[in-house]
C-alpha cells in the first residue's frame, strides 16, 4: 500500500452499488481461478456423497458391486434403501457434509471475487484456504442455527397440539393459544425463507465482513427483511445475464468438442469422439439422465450414431465430457457467488452507507502502517 491516509479515501472502484451492478456477475463469476475451485468443490462434494450413499445401499444388504454396476458414480436411493433407518442416517450425514464442503467452497470464491472487486488479482487460492481456515464457523453454523430455530418453533406448536389433546379444557388452552401459534407460524415462513437465502448470503456475508455467527444471522434477517425487493431485483437481473454467459460458453464449448471430433475422424479415421464425448456425463451417472443424453442437448439422443470409442479409451473420453459438463457447471456457481457478493455489498451500502470494499482497504493500510511504524529502517523491530 503506498501513499497516505487521502490516498486510500480516494481510492476508487467500478461498482455503484445499484442492481444493475449484478449484470457483472457473469464476467467476474468467469474466472478461471474460481471456476477451478468450483470444479475442485464439486468433485469432492460428489465423492462424499456417493460414498456415503454407496455405504448405505452396503447397510440396506444391497450388493454394492451390482449397484455400483447400475449406477456407477451417482447411485439414487431406492424404497429398501429409504425402509432402513442406518441407510438414511448414512445418506443424511453425506449430504450435509457434502452440503459443508459446497459452503465452504462459495466462501473461498467469494473472498476471492471480494478481492477481484477490490482489484487485488494476486490473491490466490491459498490466500482464500487460509481464510477460510480462519472464518468458516460462521458460514456452517449460521444455516444449522436457523434451521434449529425452525425445529424449535415446530416443536413448540407441537406441543400446543398436545394441550388440546387434554380433556375438557385441553381444546380451551389450545383455542388461547392460537394466536400465539399463529404468530408462531409466521415467524417460521419467514425464517424458512432466511434458511433458503442464506445458503447464499451466509458465505458472502463472511467473505466481505469476516464477522462471527451472530453477526452473519443478524446481516442475513437485516438483508432480507429490510430490502426484499432489491434482493429479489438483484436476484433476477444477474441471472439473466448469467444465462445468457452459460449458453454462450456452451455454444463455445459444443464447438470446440466439434472441431475436435472433426480433426481426430480425419485424421485417425477413428469416429463417435464428440457422441462419446457429449454423453460422457450421462455413461458415469446413467440413472441421472438418460444414457446417451447430450451434456450440450439434454433431451436429445447421442446414441444414434457408431462410436469407435470403448473400452479404456471410451471411459477416457466419458470422463473428459463429464469433467466439461463439471467446468459448465462450475462456472454457474461461480457467477452466482460473484452475483450475490455483489448483490450483498450494495444492500449492505443502501442500508448503512458503508462501502465494505474500502473499509478493507483501510484497515489493510492501517494494518500495513503498524507494521511500518514499529520497523526500524534497518529492518530490526523496535521494542514495544
Amino acid at each position: 500500500m503506498q501513499g497516505s491516509d487521502d490516498a486510500v479515501r480516494n481510492y476508487v472502484h467500478k461498482l455503484k452499488f445499484q442492481v444493475k451492478d449484478t449484470l457483472l456477475a457473469a464476467r467476474y463469476g468467469f474466472n478461471i481461478r474460481n471456476i477451478w475451485v468450483f470444479w475442485k468443490g464439486i468433485i469432492q462434494a460428489w465423492a462424499v456423497w456417493a460414498f456415503f450413499a454407496y455405504a448405505g445401499f452396503l447397510a440396506a444388504g444391497d450388493s454394492v458391486v451390482h449397484r455400483f454396476a447400475a449406477a456407477r458414480m451417482c447411485p439414487v436411493p431406492d424404497g429398501l434403501f429409504m425402509t432402513n433407518v442406518p441407510s438414511v442416517i448414512l445418506l443424511v450425514l453425506g449430504t450435509l457434509l457434502a452440503f459443508c464442503i459446497y459452503m465452504i467452497t462459495a466462501l473461498k470464491v467469494s473472498r476471492l471475487t471480494f478481492e477481484q472487486l477490490r482489484g487485488d488479482q494476486f490473491f490466490s487460492e491459498a490466500d482464500a484456504r487460509r481464510f477460510c481456515r480462519s472464518n468458516w464457523k460462521a458460514v456452517i453454523l449460521t444455516p444449522l442455527a436457523i434451521a434449529a430455530g425452525i425445529v424449535t418453533g415446530i416443536l413448540v406448536i407441537f406441543i400446543i397440539g398436545l394441550i388440546g389433546r387434554i380433556p375438557s379444557a385441553g381444546p380451551i388452552l389450545a383455542g388461547l393459544l392460537s394466536i400465539p401459534a399463529w404468530v408462531l407460524g409466521l415467524f417460521l415462513v419467514l425464517a424458512f425463507v432466511v434458511l433458503m437465502l442464506s445458503v447464499f448470503l451466509a458465505p458472502v456475508i463472511t467473505a466481505t465482513t469476516k464477522g462471527d455467527t451472530f453477526e452473519c444471522l443478524f446481516e442475513v434477517f437485516s438483508i432480507v427483511t429490510s430490502q426484499p425487493m432489491r434482493l429479489f431485483r438483484g436476484i433476477a437481473t444477474g441471472v439473466f445475464m448469467r444465462v445468457i454467459a452459460l449458453a454462450v460458453f456452451s455454444v463455445f464449448a459444443w464447438g470446440s468438442v466439434t472441431v475436435v471430433s472433426s480433426v481426430l475422424y480425419r485424421t485417425s479415421g477413428i469416429q463417435g469422439f464428440g457422441d462419446t464425448m457429449e454423453s460422457g456425463f450421462s455413461r458415469i451417472a446413467p440413472e441421472i439422465v438418460p444414457f446417451y443424453s447430450s451434456i450440450f442437448s439434454p433431451v436429445s439422443s447421442t446414441g444414434h450414431t457408431d462410436s469407435s470409442w470403448d473400452g479404456p479409451a471410451g471411459l477416457l473420453v466419458s470422463l473428459a465430457g463429464a469433467a466439461v459438463f463439471l467446468a459448465l457447471w462450475a462456472y454457474w456457481l461461480s457467477s452466482c457467488t460473484a452475483q450475490w457478493t455483489i448483490l450483498y455489498l450494495g444492500a449492505r451500502y443502501n442500508r448503512d452507507r458503508e462501502d465494505l470494499l474500502l473499509r478493507a482497504e483501510e484497515e489493510e493500510y492501517r494494518e500495513f502502517s503498524r507494521i511500518h511504524s514499529s520497523t526500524r529502517n534497518d529492518g530490526d523491530r523496535t521494542v514495544e
